[in-house]
């Protein structure tokens, strides 16, 4: 079996593959402070509860943009499942030809949705991944990462607009019954939720516009995705298990 991790800056999203199925996924809190032990029992402990035997697992891929836990979690890898974790990175084959004017600054995640978006729902695609940052990236038909866009992630621009406002204090991310907001409370909820789908809808237009093409595959995946997918105009997939597949797919592709 395969065990794939793509390390988040809040999440850290954990899968378990036998061949080209999904067996269980799961999450666990980026934390910077908890060890390599404190990680592999918490993730034997899981296998455990969905009645996986962590031994069957004889491979670990691991995709990050938290440094600071990459020897954390080669460690863990090393010590529980007795294996030497793949690290997608510059050099990892993908399948994606990145042109960007500085490819080692391409994020391992940004890559892993790219691969993914291709080989399972074609291209050209734009991929929107929304998690602390939210991400785009765009791959076209001869299989080019030309690029991406970053833009702060609903929680993570929101709780900035609060730090700074003396009278504004963190809401729930819930959906207000109207888009003109009535009291302050409505009226941040209507800018996370409308304001945020109106963005991607015109970022997406954007895209479309800079590339030249009228068509293309639009996949979104990330923890706030399912929320904003109702109020986005665009024709878009939603697919929450799309990073670990393409990590599935480039540990493939390197054996």
């Amino acid at each position: 079996m395969l065990l794939c991790v793509d390390i988040g800056n809040t999440n850290i999203v954990l899968g378990v593959f036998q061949d080209d199925n999904l067996s269980h996924s799961f999450r666990l809190q980026c934390n910077l402070m908890q060890t390599a032990d404190e990680y592999g029992t918490q993730i034997i402990e899981i296998l455990r509860f969905y009645q996986i035997d962590y031994l069957s697992v004889k491979a670990v891929i691991i995709s990050s943009v938290v440094p600071g836990l990459d020897r954390t979690f080669e460690k863990m890898a090393e010590l529980y499942f007795k294996t030497k974790p793949l690290f997608v990175g510059p050099g990892t084959k993908s399948g994606i030809k990145i042109k960007l004017d500085n490819p080692k600054q391409l994020g391992a995640d940004i890559l892993v949705g790219a691969v993914a978006a291709y080989y399972k729902y074609g291209a050209p695609a734009i991929i929107i991944d929304m998690g602390t940052a939210i991400t785009f990236a765009y791959v076209n038909a001869e299989k080019e990462l030309l690029g991406g866009i970053i833009v702060p992630g609903i929680k993570t621009s929101f709780s900035n607009l609060v730090s700074k406002t003396s009278k504004l204090e963190e809401v729930r991310m819930d959906v207000p019954l109207r888009v003109i907001g009535r009291d302050t409370v409505a009226s941040i909820q209507s800018g996370m939720i409308y304001g945020t789908a109106s963005m991607i809808d015109g970022m997406i237009r954007k895209i479309k516009q800079d590339v030249n093409v009228d068509r293309a595959v639009v996949v979104i995946t990330g923890g706030e995705a399912r929320m904003i997918m109702p109020f986005l105009e665009e024709k878009i997939i939603y697919d929450d298990h799309l990073l670990l597949d393409g990590l599935r797919l480039i540990y493939q592709k390197n054996q």
